[in-house]
């Protein structure tokens, strides 16, 4: 018996031996490895602000709170803990107990909780819970430029607007930290710990004039309400830089709410995301390509039939123009007459009796190459749309369709696009590239600007530019647009007003009753400081555009002129 004892024991000391003195590395690393996690460390989001005069005023900003989380391997007791939790933050324990029944290393318990809430639970002193601070969205100006900003969903990725489209740089780069579990299973984090430090986020001042946005989106909002539509979007921008001023879409949401909405399509920011036909506002640069190919000038003269048949269609003008001979250019502008632009259509062909395939491949290239249309800007807004143009020799191309396409129908368009376009004109014939951040904020809290970015240098020629310019004052003088003209006694304003029909979704013909009225131009016209553009969509009463959009572009204009503080012209 003695010598088994003997023999055991021997046995016992030679194991031992070999596993403290050889394997003990071995065993060490799994023990090291058992109690220390990997845990990514969140890179703290980049804010967004407007400006506000000379100062900056915040417009996402990162709200300091904490998240409650569980290990459910550590919690070795979970009534009780889904109990004690309910007593601190509120609740349903099963909802609780729920919780922690899920996930085996990770679940979270609560988001988005205060300081001293978090105080509380700490002090519970419970296995398996802990708490993480971190940074959470919050919009200090509530549904100003919402859809412009988008918001940051519950897992913290960018949703819409600028949120989403410059994410990746709002967003940083996550760090990675291994650190050593206490015996509830909480990681201990010592600078040592950290295998990779998070890299923040960018911070960007944008363009958008807080003052100039918020007047506008009550203008919006007020003009929507009194015409009965479905909605309303506007549009400012600097036409010598392309800066946008001001963007608005009426009905709108609140960002920090933005879970409650129930109606998705108030998330979309209408003057990126949604083409439509702009109907008589494209006429402004139909004109454009026939002044500057030198086919037309503002005098030139035609008879107006009142309708013209291009192969199985006959095309008119509105209702309650007459026809008659010897009309100009700058008449058919003014009264918005759709035999006159496609008179220019054959005139760029180079016969005045029909239209030609020259004609049409002209007109396309001043679309699509000068103008911009049919491509996306560029702007910093997720889901841009880039319209629609038919190249001359698609199936869609045809004579019927060009005629159309010279008074705006047959093709769709944004209202970026179309600022940006008129911008041109206004400009002298430069197309800039929108932009709505004015610049990255550096770390001593200096700005980066943006550059102004010349997309093409010469659009039209400054005598075309010029001329253009004069025919559409005339539509706002004696036009369309007179009640803008007469809501600003004294000052210049150039503009195109547009009533456009909506195709209807089964794709044959148009909706009955049915409308988007728009206006586009820029003030003051011999000296432009801005370029605006209006859309109502869906009116509930009668009229075109001049009754239901360009009363709210004149509004618009009259508090700018104040507010720039431009005298009028006399």
């Amino acid at each position: 018996m003695s010598i088994l004892l003997v023999v055991l024991s021997s046995i016992l000391i030679v194991r031992l031996a070999q596993l403290q003195l050889f394997q003990h590395s071995k065993y060490q690393s799994q023990a090291t490895i058992e109690h220390t996690r990997k845990y990514e460390v969140p890179a703290r989001r980049g804010e967004l602000y407007l400006s506000d005069g000379t100062s900056r005023s915040p417009l996402a900003l990162n709200q300091h709170l904490n998240l409650i989380y569980a290990d459910p391997s550590h919690v070795s007791d979970k009534p009780a803990t889904a109990k004690a939790l309910a007593g601190v933050l509120g609740g349903q324990e099963a909802d609780y107990l729920d919780r922690l029944g899920k996930g085996i290393e990770y679940t979270v318990i609560a988001d988005r909780i205060p300081i001293d809430v978090a105080d509380k639970v700490r002090a519970l002193n419970l296995n398996g819970v802990g708490i993480e601070p971190r940074d959470y969205r919050t919009y200090p100006e509530g549904s100003l430029a919402a859809q412009v900003t988008g918001f940051v969903n519950s897992d913290g990725a960018g949703q819409y607007g600028i949120e989403q489209y410059l994410n990746d740089q709002l967003a940083g780069t996550p760090g990675k930290l291994a650190a050593k579990t206490d015996p509830r299973g909480i990681p201990i984090a010592t600078a040592d710990n950290v295998i990779k430090p998070a890299v923040d986020g960018k911070s960007f001042q944008l363009t958008i004039d807080r003052n100039v946005q918020a007047m506008i989106e009550q203008q919006l909002a007020d003009q929507v309400n009194k015409v009965h539509a479905k909605s309303g979007s506007a549009v400012l921008m600097n036409p010598s830089t392309g800066a946008v001023i001001a963007m608005a879409t009426y009905p709108t949401f609140d960002p920090n709410q933005y879970s409650k909405t129930t109606d998705y399509s108030v998330f979309m920011n209408k003057v990126v995301a949604s083409q439509f036909e702009p109907g008589s506002g494209m006429k402004v640069f139909t004109m454009a390509a026939g002044l500057d190919q030198g086919k037309i000038t503002p005098d030139t003269l035609y008879d107006d039939p009142g309708s013209v048949k291009i192969g199985d269609r006959i095309l008119s003008d509105a209702v309650g123009d007459k026809p008659g001979k010897n009309k100009s250019m700058t008449v058919v502008l003014r009264d918005s007459l759709n035999t006159g632009v496609i008179f220019v259509l054959e005139a760029l062909g180079g016969d005045p009796n029909k239209i030609t395939l020259t004609g049409k491949k002209t007109l396309y290239d001043y679309f699509t190459k000068h103008f911009g249309f049919g491509q996306r800007t560029g702007i910093e807004q997720a889901n841009e749309a880039q319209g629609v143009m038919y190249a001359p020799n698609s199936p869609n191309g045809g004579d019927v369709v060009y005629a159309s396409n010279t008074f705006g129908q047959g093709l769709s368009v944004t209202m970026i696009q179309m600022i940006t376009a008129v911008s041109a004109v206004a400009n002298g014939g430069k197309l800039l590239q929108p932009h709505l951040v004015a610049g990255e904020i550096n770390d001593d809290g200096s700005l980066n600007p943006t550059a102004t970015k010349v997309v093409q240098d010469h659009v039209i020629s400054p005598k075309a530019a010029a001329d253009l310019n004069q025919m559409m004052q005339v539509v706002v003088q004696h036009g369309s647009g007179y009640m803008a003209g007469q809501m600003n006694p004294g000052y210049k304003i150039a503009g195109k007003t547009g009533t456009a029909q909506i195709p209807s979704p089964d794709g044959k013909g148009y909706l009955d009753g049915q409308n988007i009225g728009s206006f586009v131009g820029f003030a003051p016209a011999d000296n432009p400081k801005f370029a605006l553009m209006v859309r109502i969509d869906r009116p509930g009463v009668s009229g075109y555009a001049e009754t239901t959009t360009v009363p709210v572009f004149g509004n618009i204009c009259k508090w700018l002129f104040k507010y720039y503080g431009i005298a009028p012209s006399g």
